[in-house]
């Protein structure tokens, strides 16, 4: 068959049973993407290039069944039930993974567009937001996979039909051996990550506790038994359009962009997401201290964060409501008055464009701790790390428990010192966007300019970052945890705000800025009474700071204009 003709027979829509609410397109003729100065290569190199995550085996991703049932785990109604998009073959992906799976060698792993890349449906339009907070459970997704692995392993038919996908119709007697060994050691290693990252509190699709994920892969990596701690602060897939050009980026804004920082940040992203890493220091030509072997492509990672900061925020389709005029130059105002402070304005397509973020301590924000708490106070044993300092050739030596923050930083240097070129390009790179050579420019805390020590650094931790809002319309649900269903609820004092949800569709409501909450049995219910969920703070415009709260029409304004940006 001609890869035309395959191509088009892999573009077939599919839609999902009555029971469930998500809705897709495969074919790319049916997706409107807005004009975000990518071309089609950049988007497709974005969707599948090689970080060096290493999940599970290619082939097995490629043909194990679901747990209950006949049908591939892969297929595109079972990826769209954890939120994935499916995609046709292309040459970067020539299986048709979905958006986010990408092939590293003889292995298979998410990449940063499984969290970064949105589809939103309106008047039965699928439109595609490039850099924007993915719908995933990813969650869901790694405990169903680690189902099927098991499944695969228990059923005596079910490995027979995996088996022949795999060996053909005659293997040898070693080859079973081998595949069966090799299937068993594969589903033990994602049934001890699942124990090694177990928590009671499910994150459900538009979130992930990727920084409980990176401390416990660090943690893990120490040799130390039973080193983890429940990652039980999941934060939404923040949107990425402008990431290169803030000075510090995260929820909490722990990594600077200066100096060699982006390269790094991207380092952790991956160690979070299945990177394999040699943590015993490698020597070249016998005696050069070649830092840390691993699975992650550095060049790869450089040439996203290259097309990442090409990347522009999406504007309102003009297949949506028309925007009021009128009601936008009331809501400009209001914006000045109780939103410029934090969330400065911008030249979206500036290309020298630069962003100095402002940060908000926990006492002013008063959303959600957990998360910038657990970036700090976590610790664990250092284990085979212990005397190594913290940055593998400079801080002070790691004692025998230390924070898990910490850990992290030692692995990533030492990463980083096994990739000189990439890491010396890195900082040229940073150097092109503006940033200074420094590994910690002044921040903006509470409106004030902090220099940063180390120890003013950790601190300045305890502090959640405001973006320019470029793109918010996209970004449902809000605060850092994703405990705001739509942006007229955010705008609400925080006792009269929901206290539960759902997720599960994609369908886009224009009036509110945010998804159309319904109960359906693939949907999931956002609960903000549990422990990291809660939805209080950013009060601002409610009267809670001592300023007029807003009006009624006042809100409908802001949110008219929160449109136009």
């Amino acid at each position: 068959m001609s890869y035309f003709k395959h191509a088009i027979l892999t573009l077939v829509f599919s839609i999902l049973s009555i029971s469930t609410s998500i809705g897709y397109a495969a074919d790319n003729e049916n997706v409107r993407y807005l004009e975000q100065n990518w071309s089609d290569k950049e988007r497709d190199y974005f969707y599948f290039a090689d970080q060096g995550s290493r999940l599970v085996p290619y082939d097995f991703f490629l043909h194990l069944e679901q747990a209950d049932n006949e049908q591939l785990f892969r297929n595109d109604n079972s990826m769209l039930s954890f939120g994935f998009i499916p995609a046709a073959p292309s040459a970067n992906n020539p299986d048709g993974l979905p958006i986010g799976l990408a092939r590293n060698g003889d292995k298979m792993g998410p990449t940063c567009a499984a969290c970064h890349t949105q589809q939103i449906t309106y008047n039965n339009q699928n439109i595609r937001i490039d850099g924007g907070q993915a719908f995933v459970d990813l969650q869901l997704f790694l405990t169903q996979l680690t189902s099927s692995l098991k499944a695969t392993v228990d059923d005596k038919q079910k490995f027979l039909r995996f088996q022949q996908k795999l060996l053909g119709d005659k293997p040898t007697e070693k080859q079973q051996q081998a595949l069966q060994q090799q299937l068993l050691a594969e589903y033990e290693k994602r049934s001890h990550y699942a124990i090694q990252n177990h928590t009671d509190l499910g994150y459900g699709f538009t979130r992930l506790d990727a920084f409980g994920s990176i401390l416990n892969q660090a943690r893990i990596a120490t040799g130390v038994d039973n080193n983890t701690t429940p990652p039980n602060a999941p934060t939404s897939y923040p949107y990425i359009w402008d990431t290169p050009q803030h000075d510090y980026v995260e929820w909490n804004g722990s990594q600077s962009n200066s100096g060699v920082g982006a390269l790094a940040r991207n380092i952790g992203e991956v160690i979070g997401v299945f990177g394999d890493i040699e943590t015993e220091t490698s020597n070249w030509l016998g005696f050069i201290d070649g830092g840390y072997d691993s699975s992650i492509n550095t060049s790869e990672l450089r040439e996203l964060e290259h097309i990442v900061s090409k990347l522009y925020s999406p504007l309102w389709p003009d297949s949506f409501p028309e925007i009021d005029d009128d009601l936008v130059k009331v809501g400009r105002g209001l914006y000045e008055q109780h939103c410029i402070q934090c969330h400065v304005d911008m030249d979206r397509t500036d290309p020298m464009r630069k962003i100095q973020v402002r940060m908000s301590t926990l006492a002013e924000i008063n959303t959600d701790p957990l998360m910038a708490e657990n970036a700090i106070y976590t610790t664990g044993k250092t284990g085979k790390f212990e005397g190594r300092p913290r940055y593998y050739f400079a801080g002070n030596a790691l004692a025998e428990e230390a924070p898990a923050i910490h850990i992290a930083n030692n692995i990533m240097v030492g990463i980083l010192k096994n990739n000189p070129l990439q890491s010396t390009l890195a900082k040229r790179d940073a150097k092109n966007l503006g940033h200074p050579d420094v590994n910690h420019p002044p921040k903006y805390v509470d409106g004030e300019i902090i220099e940063h020590g180390q120890e003013v650094s950790d601190h300045a931790l305890l502090a959640y970052k405001a973006r320019p809002l470029n793109g918010v319309w996209t970004s449902a649900p809000y605060l850092h945890n994703g405990s705001v269903p739509d942006m007229y609820q955010l705008l609400l004092p925080a006792e009269q705000r929901v206290k539960q949800f759902y997720l599960g569709s994609w369908e886009y409501d224009v009036k509110n800025l945010g998804y159309i909450s319904q109960a359906t049995d693939s949907s999931f219910l956002f609960d903000t009474t549990l422990t990291g969920n809660s939805n209080a703070g950013h009060e601002y415009g409610t009267g809670y700071y001592g300023e007029q709260p807003l009006t009624e029409q006042e809100r409908w304004a802001l949110i008219e204009y929160l449109k136009t940006l």
